[in-house]
């Protein structure tokens, strides 16, 4: 039951952000609501498979200490490269997806989480990474763990910020989950 919960809250994370990426207009946009910043640029055009193997390749993601959303000395080296990288590219766009441990609250880890997508858009700014070129910023919370068991080693895995190809975010990871969920009932006669 609680994994359907969770399936059902990131579905409609999942389907209010995809709402707001298509509301975009040619500017990026900042929409405020009580426990999120989601910031969205205009960009429809999803990148190529090369492109976004590009970014999968060449970005790596920032890892935090619990309970905080600063940037370290070793963040801010990983985001320079993560900056020289990008503007090397003029092509790529990125989305910034922030995560949280499964400790705390659901709208707690929202909120840490939206705050680690942010600094980490901020600083690839201040390192001369054009605005436009991030498509999304968004905390998720605990809703996408890189790591499912419980302890510190696992826990620091999944306290992040995922820089993913164009507007990609998670949809790529709840795709895998919907895709192994069983069937349970199906009028169809295709079904698997």
């Amino acid at each position: 039951m609680g994994r359907f919960a969770i399936l059902l809250l990131s579905a409609t994370l999942f389907t209010a952000a995809a709402w707001a990426q298509s509301t975009t207009t040619q500017t990026p946009q900042t929409q405020t609501t009580e426990t999120q910043t989601v910031t969205t640029n205009s960009s429809t055009a999803q990148p190529s498979p090369a492109q976004q193997q590009a970014v999968v390749e060449n970005l790596k993601d920032i890892n935090f200490d619990f309970d905080r959303h600063d940037l370290s000395d070793r963040d801010r080296q990983t985001l320079q490269q993560d900056a020289n990288w990008l503007k090397a590219n003029p092509q790529a766009t990125v989305s910034i997806a922030g995560d949280a441990d499964e400790r705390g609250e659901i709208v707690y880890n929202l909120v840490l989480s939206q705050k680690r997508a942010e600094v980490t858009r901020d600083a690839l700014i201040s390192m001369g990474v054009p605005g436009d070129r991030i498509e999304f910023a968004t905390g998720w919370g605990k809703l996408y763990p890189v790591c499912n068991q419980s302890g510190e080693s696992c826990w620091a895995q999944n306290r992040r910020a995922h820089l993913t190809p164009g507007s990609m975010l998670q949809t790529e990871k709840v795709a895998q989950e919907l895709e192994q969920l069983p069937i349970t009932a199906c009028a169809a006669s295709d079904c698997r």
